[in-house]
C-alpha cells in the first residue's frame, strides 16, 4: 500500500506499508551482504538509519551455510535487520555471468520460504548496447516469467510482495511496452532495471528518458525503484522524475577503492589527505582528519569511509524530502545537475516531456520560483502558466513592455487606468503576464537575476504566436490610448469596478471558465486587507464567496463560492465524485479517501481546489485535492483530498 503525503515536481514524499512495516519515501535501500562476515558497515548502524534494505536471495540460495540459516531462522535473522527486507533474485548475476543456477519459480518459492518482505522476479536484464532483436527477445521472456511469478504467488497463497522489473534496454518504445504490460500485472513495486551501465558511462540523458518513458506507462499508485542507483548526485533528478526507491552498494564499493562520496560528486581520500578537515560534519568526518583516516589500517579505513558514504547518502535523501515539503525540489535538481555536464544533459532532455511532468507538479508551492539558470525556463510552472493564459476570456488585448526595474506585481507599480482592456506585459521568463492576474503564483512569487540577452529572447516566439492567434483582439497603441482617454472620464470610470474585473479574470485563469457573469459583476464587491491594502475577499451581499490566499493569491472558495463554482462549472470540471457510502462523512467535512473515489475531472492537478459531489452531481463538500486526475482513479489507499467544509442536507 502506498500513500502520498507531500509532493513537488514528480517527487513523492510518501509511505509504503508492507507486512505492517512502514517505509517513508523517497529512500535508499543499503545493499547488505547476506554473509555477515562480508558486510562492511555494522548492522547496528544500518538498523538506525534505514527503513528498508536489499540483499541477494541468489547468493543466499547458492551458499549452503547461509541457506540453512535463512530457511530455519529467516532472512531477517540472517542479516540482523528488523524492518523491511527486499531481495534481488539473481538477475544481477545473470547480467554479469550470463547464467544462474536457479529457475524463475524456484527463486520465488525460496524468497517466500525465508520470509522476504519484497521479492523480485528473475527477469532478464538487458544492457543498453544490445541489438533490438535481443532486447525484444529478452523482454518477451521477462513477460513470461513475470506472469508465471504472479500466478505462482496467487496459487500458493504467498504473502511476499513482488517487484516487477521494467526492461527494454535503451529502446524507449520497449520501455513503454514493458511498463504497459508489467503495469497490468499485480506487482507491488516497479523497479526500472538495467540502467547501471548507462550511469557508469555518464549517459544521464538516456537514464532520464528511460525513467520518463517507463513512468508514463506505469500505474501511478505503485512505488518506482531505480535499480542500481546509489550515488547521491543522481537522487534529486531521479526523485523529480518520479522515482521513490534507490539501492546502494556504492557506499561500500566506493570505500574499498578509497572513494569519498559527496552530494555532487566523488573525491579520492588519497587526494584529500593534506586537507585540515573534511568537507562534511558526519560522525566519521568530525572524529578524524583526512590524514588520520588515510593512515588507518586498510579494513578499518574502509569501514569508516563506508560509514561516511552511508551518512552522506542518507543526508541527501533527507535534503530531498525537505525540498519536497518546502516546494523547492526543482531548485535542488538544478543545483545538483550543474555538478556535472552530463547530468545537465539529463536535466535538459526532460523539457521534451513537460506536458507529462506538469500533470504531476503542484499548482502552488510554499516556496517561490527561483530562476537558477536557462533550464528554469522549461519548468512546469512556466509551462502551465502559458497553457492557462488561454483560459482567460479576452475581449480586447494590449501587449506592452515595462522597464526591467519595475517591481512585481506589475500592476502595483504602474499608472494603469482601469478599463475593460486586458493589458499583458511581456516578461522574459513567463512570456506574458496579464496585469489582472499578476499577483497569482508564480507570477509575483519569483526571484529572477539579471538575464543575458539570449535569455531575454527565449519567449519571443511564444509572444508572437500568442499575438497572431489573438490578432483580432490586439489593440495598437493609438487604439489603446483612446480607451484610456475614454475610461479616464469619471462617468466611464465608474462603470468599471477594477477590483471586481480583476477577480473575475483571476477566476477564469484558476478555474478555466467565466464564473462572474455580467449580472454578478454588478452585485459582487471586494474587500481589501487593512494591513496590506490588497484584495482579500470577494463578497455577495456581505457573504464571502472567495478569499484570496495570501501566499499565492489563489481564490479559495467559502461555502457560497463552492456553490457558485458548482453552478458555473460543467460536470466533471473541478469535481471528485465519491461513493454514496461516505457522503455523510464528506458533508461533515472529513477527508476523502482514495478508495471511495468513483470519478473525477481527469485534468485535475495536485493541490487544486475541488468540489466533492455524488454520482448525481449533488454538491457535498469542497476542499483541496492531493492527487491529480489520473492518480485519483488509480490510488486505493490514503487521503485523496482534504476538505475545507461540507454542506449539510
Amino acid at each position: 500500500m502506498f500513500e502520498i503525503k507531500a509532493r513537488d515536481a514528480m517527487g513523492r514524499l510518501g509511505v509504503i506499508t508492507i507486512n505492517g512495516k512502514k517505509i517513508e519515501t523517497p529512500t535508499i535501500m543499503p545493499v547488505i551482504h547476506p554473509n555477515p562476515k562480508k558486510q562492511t558497515v555494522s548492522m547496528d548502524l544500518i538498523n538506525k538509519m534505514a527503513d528498508v534494505v536489499i540483499t541477494n536471495s541468489y547468493i543466499t540460495y547458492t551458499t549452503p551455510e547461509l541457506r540453512e540459516i535463512a530457511e530455519t531462522k529467516g532472512i531477517h535473522e540472517l542479516i540482523d535487520f528488523k524492518n523491511v527486507v527486499v531481495t534481488d533474485s539473481g538477475s544481477f548475476q545473470l547480467s554479469v555471468y550470463g547464467d544462474v543456477n536457479v529457475g524463475p519459480m524456484e527463486i520465488i518459492d525460496f524468497q517466500e520460504k525465508i520470509g522476504v518482505d519484497v521479492g523480485t522476479i528473475l527477469d532478464i536484464p538487458t544492457g543498453p548496447d544490445v541489438s533490438r532483436e535481443k532486447a525484444e527477445s529478452d523482454l518477451l521472456e521477462t513477460f513470461k516469467r513475470a506472469e508465471d511469478s504472479i500466478k505462482r504467488r496467487k496459487e500458493m497463497g504467498y504473502k511476499l510482495a513482488l517487484n516487477g522489473t521494467i526492461q527494454g534496454s535503451k529502446y524507449l518504445d520497449l520501455r513503454q511496452k514493458s511498463a504497459d504490460v508489467m503495469g497490468k500485472m499485480d506487482f507491488d513495486i516497479y523497479p526500472i532495471g538495467a540502467v547501471v551501465p548507462l550511469m557508469e558511462d555518464y549517459r544521464y540523458r538516456e537514464v532520464a528518458e528511460v525513467i520518463l518513458n517507463s513512468k508514463m506507462h506505469l500505474p501511478t499508485n505503485k512505488p518506482v525503484h531505480l535499480f542500481g542507483c546509489g550515488h547521491p548526485m543522481l537522487f534529486a533528478l531521479s526523485v523529480a522524475l518520479g522515482c521513490d526507491l534507490f539501492d546502494s552498494a556504492a557506499y561500500a564499493l566506493y570505500a574499498k577503492n578509497g572513494r569519498y562520496l559527496t552530494a555532487d560528486g566523488t573525491l579520492h581520500l588519497e587526494d584529500m589527505k593534506d586537507l585540515k578537515n573534511f568537507p562534511c560534519t558526519c560522525k566519521v568526518c568530525s572524529e578524524y582528519t583526512p590524514k588520520q583516516l588515510f593512515n588507518l589500517e586498510e579494513k578499518e579505513k574502509t569501514r569508516l569511509l563506508a560509514e561516511h558514504n552511508l551518512y552522506v547518502t542518507f543526508e541527501e535523501i533527507d535534503r530531498i524530502k525537505n525540498a519536497i515539503k518546502e516546494g523547492n525540489l526543482w531548485e535542488l535538481v538544478e543545483e545538483r545537475c550543474r555538478s556535472h555536464p552530463k547530468l545537465l544533459n539529463g536535466l535538459r532532455v526532460i523539457s521534451k516531456y513537460m506536458d507529462f511532468i506538469e500533470k504531476h507538479d503542484p499548482v502552488s508551492k510554499k516556496s517561490g520560483f527561483f530562476y537558477t539558470g536557462y533550464e528554469s525556463m522549461n519548468r512546469p510552472e512556466i509551462y502551465r502558466h502559458k497553457q492557462r493564459l488561454e483560459r482567460i476570456q479576452y475581449d480586447k488585448i494590449y501587449v506592452t513592455t515595462v522597464s526591467e526595474n519595475t517591481s512585481k506585481p506589475y500592476h502595483e507599480n504602474l499608472d494603469n487606468v482601469p478599463c475593460d482592456v486586458d493589458v499583458l506585459i511581456k516578461d522574459s521568463v513567463f512570456g506574458l503576464v496579464p496585469l489582472n492576474i499578476d499577483t497569482m503564483y508564480p507570477l509575483a512569487q519569483n526571484e529572477v537575476p539579471d538575464l543575458y540577452d539570449f535569455e531575454k529572447k527565449y519567449n519571443n516566439e511564444f509572444v508572437s504566436n500568442f499575438m497572431e492567434k489573438n490578432s483580432e483582439k490586439i489593440l495598437d497603441i493609438s487604439t489603446y490610448n483612446y480607451y484610456i482617454n475614454h475610461y479616464g472620464t469619471k462617468k466611464e470610470c465608474d462603470k468599471i469596478n477594477p477590483d471586481v474585473f480583476r477577480v473575475g479574470k483571476m477566476l477564469e485563469y484558476q478555474y478555466g471558465a467565466k464564473i462572474l457573469d455580467d449580472e454578478l459583476m454588478e452585485k459582487v464587491k471586494t474587500r481589501r486587507s487593512k494591513n496590506t491594502g490588497r484584495i482579500r475577499n470577494l463578497l455577495l451581499e456581505k457573504e464571502v464567496l472567495f478569499t484570496l490566499r495570501a501566499n499565492d493569491n489563489f481564490l479559495i472558495p467559502a461555502k457560497s463560492g463552492a456553490e457558485l463554482l458548482h453552478e458555473k462549472l460543467e460536470f466533471p470540471k473541478y469535481r471528485i465524485v465519491i461513493d454514496s457510502s461516505v457522503e455523510e462523512y464528506a458533508r461533515a467535512g472529513k477527508s476523502v479517501y482514495s478508495k471511495f473515489v468513483k470519478d473525477c475531472d481527469p485534468e485535475l492537478r495536485p493541490f487544486e481546489e475541488v468540489l466533492i459531489v455524488n454520482s448525481d452531481d449533488e454538491l457535498l463538500a469542497y476542499g483541496t485535492t492531493i492527487l491529480n486526475g489520473l492518480e485519483l482513479m488509480e490510488f486505493d489507499y490514503g487521503v485523496a483530498a482534504t476538505l475545507r467544509g461540507g454542506l449539510k442536507k
